[in-house]
């Protein structure tokens, strides 16, 4: 899956993701342990990949190549989203789990992200924007985004992500999204 991503963008696979199937692999089985009825499909769009839950009808595990942005933001459809708010007890934004700026798109990819952090207005913010905007400014990025679930909705307790800096050194840190 990730090699033929790599493929796709016609770059080298990185040595130090030799192992990301286990990686992958072993978060799907904590996913499955805790979530129980999970219905776990991959889905490739354009530069990235989606693990998403059919059966709980959200995402597991996003990661993909950085680009430049693939379209213009469709705020439109953007403001047509269900509103993030409705089931959420703070104030949210309709985040990215890829940044638009890093070729995120739409639909599966849109969730809701506790706003300061999205916004970068807290400590934590401030960190997790320096990592989305280093993706951002370095196309061919290889990155993660790994919600946390502690119930049956789709609002992630927690937001795992990573950056895989030069191919070689992994930028990681957790996030609380609640």
């Amino acid at each position: 899956m990730c090699q033929q991503l790599f493929h796709t963008m016609q770059l080298p696979f990185p040595d130090s993701l030799q192992n990301w199937k286990n990686r992958v692999n072993a978060w799907c089985a904590a996913y499955k342990a805790t979530h129980g009825n999970s219905d776990i499909h991959e889905i490739h769009i354009d530069s990235a990949v989606f693990l998403f839950d059919l059966y709980f009808e959200r995402v597991v595990l996003a990661y993909a190549i950085s680009t430049p942005p693939l379209m213009k933001r469709d705020t439109n459809r953007m403001r047509g989203f269900p509103n993030v708010n409705a089931s959420t007890t703070f104030f949210a934004d309709k985040g990215h789990f890829l940044g638009h700026a890093s070729g995120g798109q739409l639909d599966m990819n849109l969730f809701p992200h506790r706003r300061e952090l999205n916004r970068g207005w807290s400590q934590e913010g401030k960190k997790f924007r320096e990592m989305e905007r280093f993706v951002e400014k370095n196309n061919n990025t290889f990155f993660f985004h790994h919600p946390l679930y502690d119930d049956l909705t789709w609002v992630p307790n927690q937001l795992e992500y990573g950056v895989l800096m030069e191919s070689t050194n992994w930028w990681e840190d957790c996030f609380q999204n609640k």
